[in-house]
């Protein structure tokens, strides 16, 4: 086996500790067709590595925190998300509801900071590093707004599109008239499409090139719609302002 294909198999167990671990040797064998003898090679690399550990009951395997510590060095060096981050914990302090701040990866979300109010009314159940898709977040309509029809299609047909509640858009046509929407009003709308009694509202924000360079987002009990202009209307304020301290005089 070759060096690169060696690494080949050793980044796709990654994903799949990542995404279905604590897992077993077995199910890593059933999931990847390899052998065990293959599998057990490349996992004792990534364990020696410190990139995996295996639980010493269950002989299970799962992810240690190494790649996280990479991920988020990797994210503290790009200066304008310490922006960003600064103005939406104001934000959400001003209107006491849960703010995200997220970036594209790979055709989803990326969650990269979430605050939460000591006073906020509702808390998700979003953490950090969890991914989303576009289609049906607030967020990521609002980034995919941006782009034209024949590449918002491809990102569409690369999604596994589904149901999360009878809220979900899954119609491309009646997606598009909500991309459509969302480029008149200025921002984008999460009607409890990925998850029930939770209501989103979402805009991005952009550099000197105005160039995309992630988006944010409230999120609030549909209890409180009552008061979703205001929170629009302060969730825009402050996607303006990262954009202002990004370079972009037409913000």
């Amino acid at each position: 086996m070759s060096n690169v294909q060696s690494l080949d198999r050793a980044l796709n167990l990654l994903e799949i500790i990542s995404k279905h671990g604590p897992i077993s040797l077995n199910e890593l064998v059933e999931m990847t067709q390899l052998s065990k003898t293959t599998i057990h090679r490349l996992v004792k690399s990534l364990i020696e590595n410190n990139y995996v550990k295996q639980d010493t009951l269950t002989h299970q395997y799962e992810l240690t925190y190494k790649l996280f510590q990479l991920g988020y060095a990797s994210i503290q060096n790009i200066d304008y998300l310490n922006i960003a981050k600064s103005l939406i914990s104001e934000l959400a302090i001003a209107v006491t509801e849960t703010c995200h701040l997220v970036i594209e990866d790979r055709h989803e979300v990326l969650y990269i900071e979430k605050f939460i109010p000591n006073n906020a009314v509702y808390t998700m159940a979003s953490k950090i590093g969890q991914r989303a898709p576009m289609y049906c977040t607030a967020v990521g309509k609002s980034i995919l707004s941006t782009y034209d029809e024949q590449t918002i299609a491809s990102i569409w047909n690369e999604t596994n599109i589904q149901s999360y509640t009878e809220n979900t858009i899954t119609n491309f046509d009646d997606f598009m008239s909500e991309i459509r929407d969302v480029r008149q009003q200025g921002y984008a709308e999460d009607r409890e499409e990925n998850e029930k009694g939770i209501y989103c509202v979402g805009t991005h924000f952009v550099n000197y090139r105005n160039d995309v360079q992630g988006a944010i987002s409230l999120s609030f009990s549909t209890t409180q719609l009552h008061k979703k202009d205001f929170y629009i209307t302060q969730l825009q304020e402050t996607a303006n302002n990262i954009s202002k301290h990004l370079g972009h005089i037409n913000s």
